[in-house]
């Protein structure tokens, strides 16, 4: 190698003016013209005060070098090993800690709910009673609307933190938009200005509206991170039809009609380096502690199981706008229009064995039953259920039951009166995400169940189909 050589010659020069000795490292050819890692040792002698000598020693360590390098290869081997591990413990630490404030949630969720079961419900009958005087209905408005809000809150956080069994519907997403916004303009800072164009006056999807909520909030999440000194998210929804390859993004797009829904921010944009690999589960930018790395793969994840398509545009320094598409309905019928409290389906005095631990939403429900025209026997756990359903069994013809109490919960409860009484129907309610364990406690003879809050028509209409199945 030239650069041995020149190195060969200016190091000996410098041993023979310095006369010092000098060990140093180079690639040597032998005769037969083989290459070898050598370690060259000089030194200088002066023998007879006149005659200047170099002695160079080289030794072959070609073997050691080779040794050096194996190690090195194992030792970065071993690093990235351990640095990859390290990945992973802290992604196995942050989905325990994700499961754990999904439980959190769960749990804060059930107490909210039952405390808002009896705001909502006695607020409802409140409102519908003849004796309750004009100068008061519209401060039971008020309190109504603020339980509705606060469950909507409830469930919007639930969206974010849990994994649901997909319970798709028919439903207007001009509607949805307009209450997320609300949703968002309440938990965004002040410094970011939430705005919403509708381009369409009715724009009817099949989709699960926690699935959309949580794909809404996850974008808008990632909006707020981009714009740490606050800015502008803008959505806008528009619906349009759409020819094969109009959409530059998303070529496998059919033919038809189809949602087009935009969240655009003004923050800090995506470098162009990372914008292929933003919907990997677990890649993120963002600090330690400050991300999971999900939220976009869930964004990718939901639009895609409709069959629709999300793009990205991205401009660093200028912000990001994610488009999604999504297929509007086709060949469902739109929900029929809620019914008002005067045409909810009344009852003809069957009996109903009501079963809940919480004596406020016992009371609350009982009270809701009575108004539907229901006789009501009650029971403040499963065991108590199972006395009062063998006293009264020729009377009973439903039972409605919490699903997490102390003693013997409603599972528990469920079992013991399909052994008793087959044909009796059960209906559950429940304040937690009921999430995989829905589609079980239909297998296991479970009619239907009630989410809480319940209002007032949501009961009015299980508890007639109930009866009338």
């Amino acid at each position: 190698d030239r650069g041995d050589q020149d190195r060969f010659y200016l190091d000996s020069r410098q041993m023979l003016k310095s006369k010092t000795p000098h060990t140093y490292q180079l690639k040597m050819v032998t005769q037969e013209g083989a290459v070898f890692d050598a370690r060259i040792q000089g030194e200088a002698r002066d023998y007879n005060n006149h005659t200047l000598c170099l002695r160079i020693g080289v030794v072959d360590i070609s073997a050691q070098v080779q040794t050096a390098a194996a190690l090195k290869e194992s030792n970065a081997q071993l690093e990235q090993t351990l640095a990859e591990l390290k990945d992973t413990q802290q992604r196995i630490v942050q989905q325990e800690r994700l499961a754990a404030v999904g439980q959190l949630a769960a749990g804060i969720a059930h107490d909210f709910n039952n405390i808002l079961t009896s705001i909502i419900g006695f607020s409802t009958l409140l409102k519908s009673s003849p004796e309750m005087p004009p100068k008061f209905q519209t401060e039971l408005t008020f309190i109504f609307d603020a339980g509705q809000r606060a469950a909507r809150l409830v469930q919007q956080i639930l969206d974010f933190s849990r994994k649901t069994i997909r319970q798709p519907e028919t439903f207007d997403l001009v509607d949805f938009i307009t209450e997320a916004v609300r949703f968002l303009r309440y938990t965004l800072p002040e410094t970011i200005q939430v705005s919403h164009v509708l381009n369409s006056d009715r724009c009817m999807i099949y989709a699960d509206r926690n699935q959309l909520h949580q794909l809404l909030t996850n974008l808008a999440i990632n909006a707020r991170d981009a714009m740490p000194s606050g800015g502008t998210l803008k959505i806008a929804l528009s619906c349009t039809t759409l020819q094969p390859g109009s959409v530059a993004a998303c070529p496998e797009l059919p033919a038809g009609k189809w949602a087009i829904l935009s969240v655009a921010d003004t923050g800090t944009g995506i470098p162009p380096g990372i914008l292929p690999r933003i919907y990997e589960p677990f890649f993120t930018t963002k600090p330690a502690g400050q991300g999971a790395g999900l939220g976009l793969s869930q964004v990718y994840g939901i639009v895609k199981q409709y069959g629709g398509c999300v793009d990205v545009a991205s401009k660093w320094g200028r912000g990001t706008t994610f488009t999604i598409y999504l297929p509007l309905q086709q060949g469902r019928e739109a929900p029929p229009e809620p019914l008002t409290a005067a045409e909810y389906p009344l009852g003809t005095g069957e009996f109903i064995l009501l079963v809940e631990d919480d004596a406020a939403v016992r009371q609350a429900c009982r009270a809701m039953l009575k108004q539907l025209n229901y006789q009501v026997f009650t029971a403040i756990n499963g065991q108590d259920a199972l006395t009062v359903f063998l006293k009264h069994r020729a009377e009973i013809s439903l039972v409605l039951t919490d699903i997490v109490m102390p003693v013997m919960d409603g599972p528990a409860l469920l079992k013991e009166l399909k052994i008793l009484a087959p044909e009796v129907n059960v209906v559950m309610m429940t304040g937690y995400p009921l999430m995989e364990k829905t589609s079980k406690f239909l297998e296991d003879g479970v009619f239907d169940w009630l989410h809480k809050p319940i209002s007032f028509g949501q009961l009015a209409q299980v508890i007639h189909r109930a009866l009338k199945s």
